[in-house]
C-alpha cells in the first residue's frame, strides 16, 4: 500500500478522471444556483419597490443584506470547512438556502425580506469559500486557475437563467414565485450533492479526521491510486499555523492585504451593476423586460470573460490578466454612464462590461486558491470574499444614496468606476511568484 503525503501523487497532472469530473461538475451546479439565489433580489427589485413603494435608498440596503451575510458567512462559516470539511459545509449551506429561499416568498415587510435575505447570504457566503477550495484541490496544478473559473463562471449562468425565469415568472405569478422556485431547485441539487459529493482528499490528508482514513481510501481508489495502510508522516502541507492568524504569516500578511483591497474593488464595481442595472434602465424610460435583458447581459458577456482570463492565465500570469481586466472594466463603466437608453447598444457594453468586470473579480478566487495552503485554504479564499463582499455592501448602498441625491448618471458611474481601477493597482502590485506561474 502506498505512503504518499501528497494529494498532488494522486492528482493526474494532464488529465482529469471522471471522479474528478463528477466532484468538479457539483461545485458548478451549486454554484449555478448561487448566482439564481444571489441575484433573484436584483431581477425582483422594480416588481418589489413597486408593490412597496420602496425610495432607491431603501432598495439600496435590501440589496446590501444578502451581500452582509455574505461577507460574515464566508469569514465565519467559510473558515469553518478548515475544520470539519467542504462537504459537511457546503450540505450546511444547500439546507439553509432552501429554507431561506422558501421563507423569502413568504415575506410581507421590508424587515422580514432583510433578514431571510441575510440568513441566505450567510450560506452563499460559506458555500463559496468550500465550493473554490474543493474545486482547487480536485484540479491539476496546470488547468487549476480553467477549472475554477468554470466552477465561478456558472455563478453568471445561474445569474442569466434567473433573469430568464424571473421575466416569465413575475409576468404571470409575482416576485414571489421567483424565490419559491429557487427553493425547490436548491432542494433537488441538495439530494445530489449529499448522494454524489466526496469530501476533499486534500482535507482528509492534511486534518486526518476520525474515521477519515477510510474515507481517504476510498477516493484514492477512484482516482486509482495505492491505498493508504496507515496515515504518512506528514500532511499534504506543513501543519502548523492554521485559522486566521496564517494569513498574516511571512509575505502572507502583504500577500492578504493586497487580495483584500482588489477583492474590495472589484465587488463594489460589479455588485453595483448587476444590483443596480435593471433599475436605472427601467427609470430611464426603458420597459422592464428589455431591463432585464440588459442585466442578463452583464452575466452572459461575464460567463465568457471569466473563461477566457481562466485558459490565458495559464500562459500570461494571473497578475497581469486580472489587473488588466479590471483597468479595462473602469473605463467601459464611465463609457456605459454616458450612454443614451438605446436597447442594442446598451446590451453591447453590458455585454463588454460583464466580459472584463465579472472576469476580472471571478480571477480574484484563482488568486486566493493559489496563494494559499491546504491548512488555510477555504480560511483564505473565506476571508477574501468576506471582506470583498464589504464592498458588495458598501456598492450598492452608495448608488443608491447617489442616485437618490439626483446625480446624473453619468456622474455616478465615473465615481463608482473607481474602484476598478484601484483593485487594478493593488492586484498588479501583489507579486507573489504563484500568480505569475498559472
Amino acid at each position: 500500500m502506498s505512503t504518499a503525503a501528497s494529494v498532488e501523487h494522486y492528482i493526474p497532472e494532464k488529465t482529469l478522471t471522471r471522479f474528478q469530473i463528477l466532484a468538479i461538475s457539483l461545485c458548478a451546479l451549486i454554484n449555478i444556483f448561487d448566482g439564481f439565489d444571489a441575484l433573484a433580489i436584483a431581477y425582483t427589485a422594480p416588481a418589489i419597490s413597486t408593490e412597496w413603494e420602496l425610495s432607491p435608498g431603501a432598495l439600496g440596503i435590501v440589496f446590501s443584506a444578502g451581500y452582509l451575510g455574505m461577507a460574515i458567512g464566508a469569514m465565519t462559516l467559510g473558515t469553518l470547512s478548515d475544520y470539519l470539511g467542504r462537504r459537511k459545509m457546503i450540505l450546511f449551506s444547500l439546507a439553509t438556502v432552501t429554507l431561506t429561499m422558501g421563507l423569502t416568498s413568504t415575506a410581507k415587510s421590508v424587515e422580514i425580506l432583510l433578514a431571510y435575505r441575510f440568513a441566505g447570504g450567510l450560506a452563499i457566503g460559506a458555500m463559496l469559500a468550500s465550493i473554490t477550495a474543493i474545486t482547487a484541490e480536485y484540479s491539476p496544478d496546470a488547468r487549476r486557475n480553467f477549472m475554477i473559473c468554470i466552477v465561478q463562471g456558472t455563478y453568471a449562468i445561474g445569474a442569466t437563467l434567473g433573469g430568464l425565469l424571473s421575466a416569465y415568472l413575475i409576468e404571470d405569478h409575482g416576485w414571489r414565485s421567483v424565490f419559491a422556485a429557487g427553493a425547490v431547485l436548491n432542494a433537488a441539487v441538495f439530494v445530489l450533492v449529499f448522494l454524489l459529493l466526496p469530501e476533499s482528499l486534500a482535507f482528509l490528508l492534511n486534518k486526518r479526521p476520525a474515521g477519515g482514513l477510510d474515507k481517504a481510501n476510498r477516493i484514492i481508489t477512484r482516482l486509482g491510486g495505492e491505498q493508504l495502510q496507515a496515515w504518512p508522516d506528514s500532511g499534504t502541507q506543513q501543519r502548523g499555523s492554521v485559522g486566521v492568524g496564517a494569513l498574516f504569516d511571512g509575505d502572507m500578511r502583504k500577500w492578504s492585504l493586497l487580495l483584500w483591497t482588489a477583492t474590495f474593488s472589484a465587488m463594489f464595481g460589479i455588485y453595483f451593476l448587476m444590483s443596480w442595472i435593471p433599475k436605472v434602465v427601467v427609470d430611464a424610460g426603458m420597459p422592464l423586460d428589455k431591463a432585464i435583458w440588459i442585466g442578463m447581459s452583464i452575466n452572459a458577456g461575464g460567463l465568457v470573460g471569466i473563461l477566457w482570463l481562466g485558459y490565458r492565465s495559464a500562459t500570461s500570469g494571473l497578475r497581469f490578466m486580472v489587473a488588466s481586466f479590471m483597468t479595462t472594466a473602469g473605463v467601459l463603466m464611465i463609457v456605459f454612464g454616458l450612454l443614451e437608453a438605446q436597447v442594442a447598444v446598451l446590451m453591447v457594453t453590458a455585454v463588454a462590461l460583464g466580459f472584463f468586470g465579472q472576469g476580472g473579480f471571478i480571477g480574484l478566487y484563482s488568486v486566493a486558491a493559489r496563494l494559499y495552503p491546504t491548512a488555510v485554504r477555504a480560511t483564505g479564499i473565506g476571508w477574501a470574499i468576506g471582506l470583498g463582499r464589504v464592498g458588495a455592501i458598501i456598492g450598492p448602498s452608495i448608488a443608491g444614496v447617489l442616485i437618490g441625491l439626483g446625480w446624473h448618471q453619468s456622474v455616478y458611474f465615473a465615481v463608482l468606476s473607481i474602484p476598478f481601477f484601484i483593485g487594478a493597482v493593488a492586484i498588479w502590485s501583489l507579486r507573489a511568484r504563484e500568480l505569475d506561474l498559472g
